[in-house]
């Protein structure tokens, strides 16, 4: 593992099979939680936060400037625009994937086996084995829950940085 780096506040390092490289310095986070299988490249600049749980299998190329979460913030919780609890949805990347530059994996994705990840792509939910996929227009996703959303306007619940409620 040539120049990773891993935060030590888990106090564990990354499960890896044999032949994975890391060229140039990236960042993985709850490496106690992250399993890379063989033949794994990664580029340099890696942005990975794994406490929700990362696998990886074999074969996988990834270019430079990867971003890939396992958790977002909850932002159903107690303030807005999110409060500090977290929740978190494993990823899994399998066998045999190339995953291109500037990619960001969010939280809760299956990448099937053979498949391609274009440039720049933003990637949720389920890639179906050997699909080829890229980035598409903008689009809506869903939506707040606007009861939720207007209770906290009204009682004036608002998080700082991290979440942390504002009094």
């Amino acid at each position: 593992m040539v120049g990773s780096y891993c935060n030590w506040r888990y106090n564990s390092r990354i499960s890896c099979g044999a032949n994975v490289n890391f060229l140039g310095y990236s960042r993985f986070y709850g490496c106690d939680k992250i399993q890379i299988g063989n033949n794994v490249t990664v580029g340099e600049n890696a942005f990975v936060k794994g406490e929700g749980g990362l696998t990886m299998g074999d074969n996988i190329h990834i270019a430079r400037n990867l971003t890939l979460y396992t958790h977002n913030h909850n932002f159903s919780g107690s303030a807005l625009p999110y409060d500090n609890t977290f929740i978190f949805k494993p990823v899994t990347i399998g066998d045999n994937v190339w995953i291109g530059i500037n990619v960001t994996i969010l939280p809760g994705t299956v990448i099937g086996e053979g498949a391609i990840i274009g440039a720049g792509t933003v990637v949720s939910g389920q890639v179906e084995p050997l699909a080829i996929i890229g980035s598409a227009k903008n689009r809506t996703l869903s939506y707040r829950d606007k009861k939720h959303y207007d209770n906290c306007i009204k009682e004036g619940r608002f998080g700082g940085i991290n979440g942390v409620p504002l009094h």
